[in-house]
């Protein structure tokens, strides 16, 4: 048996820029994961994207920090209309 434990806000700044989170807690791994994501559509079709991901031992050893996984990513597409 799994729990699974998920949470998820979005915040739209403008109708054009957002910023969304996921937090999840996995009970089989003991692993606690975020992914937070900024989208900006700088023009109609065109996009970029930051962002962070952390995946971390929920069950942490004193003196340990728990971190397993961490990445920042930027992504960034163009629209060509021809």
């Amino acid at each position: 048996t799994t729990t699974l434990v998920t949470t998820r806000a979005t915040y739209t700044m403008t109708p054009l820029t957002f910023v969304s989170a996921l937090v999840q807690y996995n009970s089989s791994q003991a692993a606690l994961s975020a992914n937070i994501r900024l989208r900006w559509e700088y023009q109609p079709g065109s996009e970029l994207f930051i962002v962070y991901n952390e995946q971390r031992d929920a069950l942490i050893s004193s003196g340990s920090s728990g971190l397993d996984n961490r990445a920042f990513i930027i992504k960034m597409n163009r629209l060509f209309r021809f």
